[in-house]
C-alpha cells in the first residue's frame, strides 16, 4: 500500500521525446505554413512550434530531427504528442516518415508527507547541499538527480524510461521517506 502511494503521489511535469522525420526540411517555407512558429537562423538553427491544440512544444531542425517537449501523463503520452506534429506536417504535405522515435527524458515530482530533515540527510548519505547557493539538498542516483525540499517536494529529472522508475526512482523516494520528520 505505501509503495502504491508514492507511484499516485509522483506526477510527471515534463517528457521530451526526439524522432526523425527522414527527409530535410524547409523550415522558411514551413514557418510560413504555421501559426505560432517561430524561425530566426540567426539566433537558432531550428523551427520552434506550439500548436494550440497538441499540448507542449516542437523543434524542427532543416535535417529532419524533430524534439517535443511538455506536461504528460506517461511515457506514450510524449510518444503520442511527436506522432501528432509529425502528422500535422504530413497534412501540409511535407513527405515525412517519423522514425527512430525515443524518450530523451523526463522530469517528474513528488511530495513526502513531512518535512525533510536535510541535515540527517546529508550526514547518512552522499547529498551535496550548500544552503548559501540554493535552499535544497541535491541526490543523484544512477544518473536522475532528485532535488530535496525542506518542505518535503522533490524535483526528479533524468528519468530515461519506465524501468529508472521501477529500479532507481521509487526505492530512493522510500529511503527519503525515512528522512522525515513531522512539522515544527
Amino acid at each position: 500500500m505505501f509503495i502504491s502511494h508514492i507511484l499516485t503521489n509522483m506526477h510527471l511535469t515534463n517528457v521530451v521525446c526526439s524522432g526523425s522525420l527522414c527527409c530535410r526540411i524547409d523550415l522558411k517555407k514551413l514557418c510560413y505554413e504555421l501559426d505560432n512558429a517561430i524561425y530566426d537562423s540567426k539566433n537558432f538553427p531550428g523551427l520552434i512550434w506550439k500548436h494550440r491544440r497538441i499540448s507542449g512544444s516542437c523543434l524542427v531542425f532543416s535535417n529532419g530531427v524533430i524534439h517535443c517537449n511538455g506536461k504528460a501523463d506517461s511515457f506514450m503520452d510524449g510518444v503520442r504528442r511527436l506522432r501528432r506534429y509529425a502528422r500535422y506536417l504530413q497534412k501540409l504535405r511535407f513527405s515525412v516518415q517519423l522514425k527512430e522515435v525515443k524518450v530523451m527524458t523526463a522530469s517528474a515530482f513528488h511530495c513526502l508527507k513531512a518535512v525533510l530533515d536535510i541535515k540527517a540527510l546529508v550526514k547518512e548519505t552522499d547529498c551535496i547541499y550548500e544552503p548559501e547557493l540554493f535552499p535544497m539538498a541535491v541526490l543523484r542516483r544512477n544518473g536522475i538527480v532528485f532535488n530535496c525540499f525542506y518542505t518535503g517536494k522533490i524535483i526528479i529529472a533524468g528519468i530515461k524510461s519506465m524501468n529508472q522508475i521501477d529500479d532507481t526512482v521509487l526505492p530512493t523516494l522510500l529511503e527519503l521517506n525515512l528522512y522525515t520528520r513531522k512539522k515544527d
